[in-house]
């Protein structure tokens, strides 16, 4: 029974169905996720391991809708402080879900780190391991890397990761260089995307999706556009302990 009630609280608290607003435009995975200033930081920095998937073993907010015939995602944010290493910052993108709940299949940038910064970036897949088995089974993930590059991000300054599809590859500059090609899987990346950290406090100042010219997504934090769902519980007392003693009488 008390695996089934954690099961329930866990697809409240990931579902995006539940009473989100107007202006919602994310819903948070886990993380202290706070809007001020014009930017969406997360300040724990530390991350709790579910072993569910890869986005929910970090510190994450992803789009409430899924974003459809974009070529282009701009995301600046400042990677602010390391809490332990390594640390990591990750955009994701063509995140789909074979249920509302579980977002199992992603690509995205992934950029690790240490005391100094950041200073690799990889190209990865991420998808169910065992598709026989139930959502909610742990551990039944994997994370490919496909392709990486050296990269150099330093703590404290704000910089603007572009992510571009050109042809059948995905691109990524960080602040107008060109920093990695890889071809890419598959032949669609419509999707969520999601911005996520581990080990590491960040502030995301902006981000927008594009179809060329046209802005399809654009948030720049001016207002608290992350839903969270917040769950009241009641403490009911336990008396499976007297049910048994009485029923022990002789």
């Amino acid at each position: 029974m008390k695996k089934f009630l954690s099961i329930i609280i866990f697809l409240v608290l990931i579902n995006p169905a539940y009473n989100q607003e107007k202006h919602h435009k994310w819903q948070r995975f886990s993380g202290n996720w706070n809007i001020s200033d014009s930017n969406a930081s997360e300040l724990n920095g530390w991350t709790l391991v579910w072993n569910y998937y890869e986005l929910l073993d970090y510190n994450t907010i992803i789009t409430l809708q899924p974003l459809i015939n974009f070529n282009s995602i701009d995301v600046s944010a400042a990677i602010n402080k390391r809490v332990k290493s390594p640390s990591e910052f990750m955009i994701s993108f063509a995140v789909t879900s074979e249920s509302q709940s579980w977002f199992y299949h992603m690509y995205g940038f992934k950029f690790t780190g240490g005391l100094w910064g950041m200073d690799k970036v990889s190209f990865i897949y991420s998808d169910r391991l065992d598709k026989t088995k139930p959502f909610d089974a742990k551990n039944n993930f994997f994370v490919k890397e496909l392709a990486s590059a050296d990269c150099k991000i330093k703590h404290d300054k704000i910089y603007n990761f572009h992510i571009a599809f050109e042809g059948e590859n995905v691109v990524l500059f960080i602040n107008d260089e060109k920093i990695l090609s890889a071809p890419f899987p598959d032949k669609k990346y419509d999707g969520r995307i999601a911005v996520s950290a581990r080990n590491v406090k960040i502030a995301v100042d902006k981000v927008t999706a594009k179809q060329n010219d046209k802005l399809i997504f654009e948030d720049d934090f001016n207002e608290d556009s992350i839903f969270v769902k917040v769950i009241k519980v009641k403490k009911v007392p336990d008396n499976t302990n007297d049910k048994v003693q009485e029923k022990n009488k002789p």
